[in-house]
């Protein structure tokens, strides 16, 4: 793909992804993956960390749900990053502060067994502690723990999706590209128009994040997607961690009744 003056940017492309997040940088990699060529993916900010909200995550990965097809895509997803050499098992427990919470961790068990995800375990205030030293059991009903839980280096897993894809000869990526207009005629996009010049398109995808629905409103469209504001607290340096072997030693806990969850960073 050659464009003269305009920084190597294409002219034309089968699929332009917009947004170097791990949603865009994932959909650009399959595609290439399955055969296409002449894929764009771009992103306004730097890489390997443009500054959306894939940079900002929590990046842990928890396998069990109630639906049979989220669980699914889940533990594809952990075998395609362990495969990267991406993921950090760690395990998770999910709390319960009330009675309701620990019925509901107890259809987790069903869910569990009902789709193959072994092991996981229910466990009391006492069993909790011991995988999670700092908790105060005293707060809590009790917990669901499943070992296979883990976390994932999102922004290398970018990278190295990126990198697969430009070295098959399939994928051109501009940073610091900026969207400013999306064409369409005939009920069809045709073209997106960015601060280096237009790319002809047969097919565009928005992988923006909180973004898309700007993008969207381009090409006279709506996505309806809303920005929830997310706090962290960083507590560290903590004592207790001074001697840890490793980023993570203790399990992931998740803490629904009080809609919060902590790590170890």
């Amino acid at each position: 793909m050659n464009g003269g003056d305009r920084g190597g940017l294409p002219a034309h492309a089968r699929c332009v992804v917009i947004g170097c997040g791990i949603v865009g940088n994932s959909l650009a990699f399959h595609l290439t993956r399955l055969g296409w060529r002449d894929v764009v993916l771009l992103d306004k900010g730097p890489l390997p960390n443009p500054g959306g909200s894939t940079g900002h995550a929590s990046n842990f990965i928890y396998l069990v749900d109630h639906s049979k097809e989220m669980t699914a895509l889940t533990v594809d997803s952990v075998r395609q990053y362990r495969e990267m050499g991406v993921f950090i098992r760690s395990g998770g427990v999910e709390v319960a502060r009330t009675p309701e919470r620990m019925q509901e961790l107890t259809r987790r068990m069903a869910s569990a067994a009902s789709w193959g995800i072994e092991p996981v375990s229910l466990l009391s205030p006492a069993g909790v502690k011991e995988l999670v030293p700092y908790i105060d059991e005293s707060v809590i009903l009790g917990g669901f723990y499943t070992p296979g839980v883990g976390v994932v280096d999102s922004l290398r897993a970018g990278t190295l999706m990126r990198d697969q894809g430009q070295a098959a000869g399939a994928l051109h990526v501009a940073a610091k590209t900026e969207v400013v207009g999306i064409d369409v005629e005939g009920g069809r996009v045709r073209r997106v128009r960015t601060t280096r010049g237009d790319i002809e398109a047969d097919v565009v995808v928005i992988t923006c994040g909180v973004w898309s629905p700007r993008l969207a409103r381009m090409a006279g469209t709506r996505i309806p997607l809303t920005p929830a504001v997310h706090q962290m607290i960083d507590i560290g340096p903590v004592p207790r961690f001074r001697s840890a072997r490793s980023d993570i030693e203790h399990p992931i806990v998740r803490d629904m009744d009080t809609n919060m969850y902590e790590r170890q960073a």
